[in-house]
């Protein structure tokens, strides 16, 4: 077998449904298995995740004709929460670039060190500028202002969580490689696209704009925020 890392896998974790998918380069799908939980105490059950990776991982393999060694995680789970802040520059007439905006990224980073500790950060993303008393959902044109300011949303998953799926998937020496929240996801869904995989592939892409791609080392190909700021574990 080989490491091909053209295909990706996805393993979709919901409370009653686990599903686990392969999709090649150009986005087909080559496996797919899913299976019901049956749960009954609202928390993702680590013996049916084990066996399940255990029915599906080597009939992935085979398939593939290659290793499993890296899956991307999507999580439905009600202990995802979300942290919003403000961060305002604290200079007048300022020139917005990219400076600029990663100062104030660094700033919310720094004011959330504390809070953060316990959590994965599964998506940061910008909400709205405030530029001199306008709200923008996207970065305008305009380049020179008076007050700049930036409210940021932090969606996170308790590390707990999260280790003990890591701990699972290590049993299949596979580490996971990022984790995706549904709910996220959702509100990019539409009746042109309304496939989760995709629409997973196109955020990890760098679809959002506005989200800050959270990384451990500098990228080959960066996002329009990545480009200035990379926030690091």
């Amino acid at each position: 077998m080989v490491n091909n890392l053209e295909n990706k896998i996805f393993l979709f974790l919901e409370i009653n449904k686990f599903t686990i998918v392969a999709i090649n380069s150009t986005n087909e799908f080559i496996y797919k298995g899913e299976a019901l939980t049956n749960n009954q105490n609202n928390q993702i059950e680590l013996d049916f995740l084990d066996n399940f990776l255990n029915e599906n991982i080597f009939k992935i393999e085979k398939k593939l004709n290659e290793f499993v060694k890296n899956i991307f995680l999507i999580i439905d789970h009600h202990n995802i929460f979300s942290i919003r802040l403000s961060i305002k520059n604290k200079f007048d007439n300022i020139i917005i670039n990219s400076n600029s905006i990663n100062k104030l990224l660094l700033e919310a980073k720094s004011c959330c060190k504390k809070t953060l500790e316990d959590f994965d950060i599964l998506h940061m993303k910008i909400d709205r500028f405030i530029i001199d008393g306008t709200y923008f959902e996207t970065l305008p044109e305009k380049q020179n202002c008076k007050n700049f300011s930036i409210e940021i949303n932090y969606i996170c998953l308790p590390k707990k969580i999260s280790k003990t799926i890591e701990d699972v998937l290590a049993k299949y020496q596979i580490s996971l490689d990022k984790i995706l929240s549904f709910n996220y996801l959702n509100n990019f869904l539409d009746d042109k696209n309304n496939n989760l995989y995709i629409t997973a592939q196109k955020i990890l892409d760098g679809f959002n704009e506005n989200e800050v791609y959270i990384t451990n080392k500098n990228p080959k190909k960066l996002g329009f925020f990545e480009r200035f700021f990379n926030f690091f574990n």
